[in-house]
C-alpha cells in the first residue's frame, strides 16, 4: 500500500470541492461556549453563531474537537485502504487539536505510518500547506518524507497578524498576564499581535483603534511581493466597517490585487473574542 491519506482540521481554508479533489479528510473544529456547542469547517458555519454569541455574552470558548476519539475513528477507517497518513493541523499552541492527534496516533504504532505536522499557523496558511501537500502527493513523484520537507519549508513564509479591541480572551488563553490585562484595559490598549513559531505574541500596543489598524497596514507594506493575502474579521452578517476600511487602504498600497475577506474561526475566537481583525500573508517562493 503506497497511497498516502492526507488529513487536516476544519480551519484549513480550502473549499469542500477542493478538499474532495485532493482526497483530503477534514475533521471539523468543535467549540463549546457556556452550554452551547459549535461546529466549524468548510461545510459547517458554526463560527458565525459562535461570534454572535460572544458579541452578546463574552463567554469563554473551549476547543473540544476533533477529539482523540475523532482522530482514532478516522485513522481506523483509513486503514481499510492505506497504512500511510500525513496529518497537517492548525498550530499546536492555539488549541488541543495537535495534542489529540498525537495521543490518538499512539494506538496505531506498529500498524501504520502516521506523520503529524504542526503547521504553526491557521486558516489560509494551513490551507496553503494542505493544498501543496495534496498536489505533491497526487503527482506521486516524491517520497512522503520529501513532501513533508517541502511543505515544512513553506511555513516560515506564512505570516499571521491581528489586532483586538478586548483583552479578556488573551488573558484567558494565557497570552497576557493578569497585570497586563488589567493595565491594558485601564489604558484602553488595542494590541497588535503576531503568530510566531505557532503562538500568539503581543508585538506592539496602541491606545486608539485607528492606530492599531495602522499597524496592520504598516506590516503589509513591508512586503515587496505577496503571493497570497486574506483579511479575517468578526462580522457575522458581512465584513465589519473596520475590515472594509482595512481592505480599502490595502488596495491603495497593493493595487491590482483582489483581497478576499473571511470570518475567522473558533480557534482564533478563543484567543481574541469577537472584536478581532487581521490578515494572513504568504510571501511564497520567487525565482
Amino acid at each position: 500500500m503506497s497511497q498516502v491519506q492526507l488529513i487536516t482540521d476544519g480551519t484549513a481554508l480550502l473549499s469542500a470541492a477542493r478538499l474532495r479533489e485532493l482526497g483530503v479528510i477534514s475533521l471539523p473544529i468543535v467549540a463549546r461556549s457556556a452550554d452551547e456547542t459549535f461546529m466549524y469547517d468548510q461545510q459547517n458555519n458554526g463560527h458565525i453563531a459562535l461570534l454572535q454569541r460572544l458579541a452578546q455574552h463574552r463567554q469563554p470558548v473551549e476547543i473540544i474537537g476533533p477529539s482523540v476519539a475523532d482522530f482514532q475513528a478516522v485513522f481506523e477507517r483509513t486503514l481499510y485502504h492505506t497504512n500511510k497518513m500525513l496529518v497537517i493541523l492548525s498550530s499546536g499552541h492555539l488549541s488541543p487539536v495537535m495534542r489529540n492527534a498525537r495521543v490518538a496516533a499512539r494506538d496505531f504504532m506498529g500498524r501504520c505510518d502516521i506523520t503529524i505536522l504542526d503547521s504553526q499557523t491557521i486558516s489560509l496558511g494551513l490551507g496553503l500547506l494542505v493544498e501543496r501537500a495534496g498536489q505533491l502527493l497526487q503527482e506521486g513523484q516524491l517520497p512522503p518524507a520529501e513532501v513533508v520537507r517541502r511543505v515544512r519549508g513553506m511555513i516560515p513564509r506564512i505570516y499571521l497578524v491581528m489586532i483586538t479591541h478586548t483583552l479578556d480572551y488573551l488573558f484567558r488563553s494565557k497570552k497576557l498576564s493578569a497585570t497586563q490585562a488589567i493595565l491594558g484595559s485601564m489604558l484602553n490598549i488595542h494590541p497588535f499581535l503576531v503568530i510566531e513559531d505557532g503562538d500568539i505574541n503581543p508585538l506592539e500596543k496602541s491606545r486608539a483603534p485607528e492606530k492599531a489598524l495602522d499597524k496592520l497596514l504598516e506590516f503589509a507594506s513591508e512586503f515587496s511581493r505577496i503571493q497570497e493575502l486574506i483579511i479575517f474579521h468578526s462580522g457575522s452578517d458581512g465584513p465589519t466597517t473596520e475590515a472594509l476600511t482595512l481592505k480599502l487602504r490595502l488596495e491603495q498600497i497593493l493595487p491590482n490585487r483582489d483581497i478576499a475577506m473571511i470570518t475567522y474561526d473558533p480557534i482564533l475566537a478563543s484567543h481574541i473574542g469577537s472584536d478581532g481583525l487581521g490578515m494572513v500573508i504568504y510571501e511564497g517562493t520567487w525565482r
